[in-house]
């Protein structure tokens, strides 16, 4: 009996593992299991606006972005809140947040905002008026058809309707409740354009720099972006990459790839370190010749400038010194029937420019009395591409171009600050159009690109017609 009892517990102890700490014993033959992995893909978040013609600057704060499965559960793409200025993206979008994404099916999406600052034009005065809406608000949208995760790279291009989401009242009070509308679709390799997954005049502040490598900072949107160079990189105003450094104002045009990185393949300098860039559309131009802009400021580059200064204001100060160029990268001014101009003789109200300054932008000085005023003495002005929403008349076309007169409401901003509701746009061989297969009279579309004034007669060389 005792025998039995002895065998009995002999054979429990050994199912215990011996009275040890319970592991296997090392002449298991039982493989070892390891955790399953998830298989993911880059998917790159923009956002951009379909405008509303009184409203000159949207500065609001994204605190967070989530993709909804269709199995209930969430991915989240944004967590740190950024903010973002919307009215400079009429006609194209800007990149938000790239997050690698479990692959699977997606059906919808969540954005959550915080504050916004809003300046619009009031119809009485015709002057700009600002005001701050408190937050937060959400929204969500259902895709029209699912957003599918798989081995490629995806995009996700979210555009607010500021007519459903912007209410002003009698009194110039302002509301907000973003109305969003959102369409995806694979990234397309190689390409700078933001709706195919691509990075294309992005202004900003070079952080780090390594062997083929550094870092772009910016006051919005998308921050932080490391990007890999390479022979093909082209640099322009820098003998390459090490003629970069830290501080330095920049602008890039890159590539995603499938691992979710990006490849540069222009960069442009703007301005050594410890200066600023304070972009924005001219409200107002004093003297003659011009002494001064005030620019309602819808982008910036600087060490001290902060994104409070969106949708503020920017009082440039210029001189005989300061010079005036055209952006026209990838755009074609050639074979025009006018002269492209863009000098302190023709710089106009209503004009997108970008002020550049070897020291650094002042904080203080709003326009009557606006938060987020800054001042600027500007060594270099640059006309820079901008969006208008019209009715076309006039359509012209000529082989593989067109021209037609672009009519925006006679209580628009633009009209309000020029003086003028039409313009003649110029559509080139190379001008990217979207939506409508076919710009037509009568239509109404988004054209975007450079406006010169042409002795008083305003016109648009345009990169992007949109219907």
């Amino acid at each position: 009996m005792r025998r039995l009892a002895l065998m009995t517990a002999a054979l429990m102890l050994a199912a215990c593992g011996g009275g040890g700490s319970g592991t296997s014993p090392a002449t298991s033959n039982t493989p070892p299991t390891t955790a399953p992995t998830t298989a993911t893909s880059p998917v790159q978040i923009n956002l951009g606006d379909d405008p509303a013609d009184r409203l000159m600057a949207v500065n609001v704060t994204v605190n967070a972005v989530a993709l909804h499965r269709a199995d209930g559960q969430s991915v989240t793409m944004l967590s740190s809140p950024r903010p973002m200025e919307l009215m400079h993206l009429m006609g194209t979008v800007a990149p938000l947040a790239v997050t690698n994404v479990p692959h699977g099916m997606y059906t919808g999406a969540t954005m959550t905002f915080g504050a916004a600052t809003v300046m619009h034009m009031d119809p009485a005065t015709g002057q700009p008026l600002q005001r701050q809406v408190a937050g937060p608000m959400t929204s969500h949208v259902t895709f029209s058809s699912p957003l599918v995760v798989g081995a490629t790279p995806m995009v996700v291009n979210f555009d607010m309707n500021m007519w459903a989401s912007v209410g002003i009242d009698s009194a110039g009070n302002v509301s907000m409740s973003p109305a969003l509308t959102a369409h995806h679709n694979a990234a397309v390799a190689n390409s700078q354009h933001h709706e195919q997954g691509g990075l294309h005049g992005l202004v900003g502040v070079v952080g780090g720099t390594g062997t083929n490598a550094f870092t772009l900072s910016m006051m919005q949107g998308l921050s932080g972006i490391p990007l890999t160079t390479h022979s093909g990189t082209h640099y322009e105003g820098t003998g390459g990459q090490h003629g970069m450094g830290a501080g330095q104002i920049v602008s890039v045009d890159a590539s995603l790839q499938p691992d979710g990185t990006w490849v540069a393949s222009h960069v442009q300098s703007h301005m050594a370190s410890g200066g600023a860039m304070s972009g924005g559309v001219i409200a107002t131009v004093t003297g003659t010749p011009p002494t001064q802009l005030v620019l309602v400021m819808h982008d910036g580059a600087s060490g001290g400038m902060m994104a409070s200064g969106l949708a503020g204001t920017t009082t440039v100060n210029i001189g005989d010194s300061t010079t005036f160029a055209i952006d026209a990268l990838n755009v074609d001014l050639a074979n025009l029937p006018f002269t492209p101009r863009f000098d302190r003789a023709n710089v106009s109200a209503g004009q997108r420019v970008e002020a550049l300054s070897t020291s650094q932008w002042m904080q203080g000085g709003g326009m009557h009395g606006m938060t987020g005023g800054g001042t600027l003495t500007a060594t270099s002005v640059r006309l820079a591409q901008q969006g208008l929403r019209g009715t076309v008349s006039g359509y012209t076309p000529s082989g593989s171009e067109a021209t037609f007169v672009l009519t925006v409401p006679a209580d628009s901003a633009f009209a309000k600050l020029t003086g003028k509701t039409s313009v003649t746009v110029y559509q080139r061989a190379t001008t990217l159009l979207t939506g409508a297969a076919n710009v037509s009279i009568g239509s109404v579309v988004q054209a975007r690109g450079l406006l010169f004034n042409d002795a008083g007669a305003l016109r648009l060389v345009a990169t992007r017609v949109r219907s």
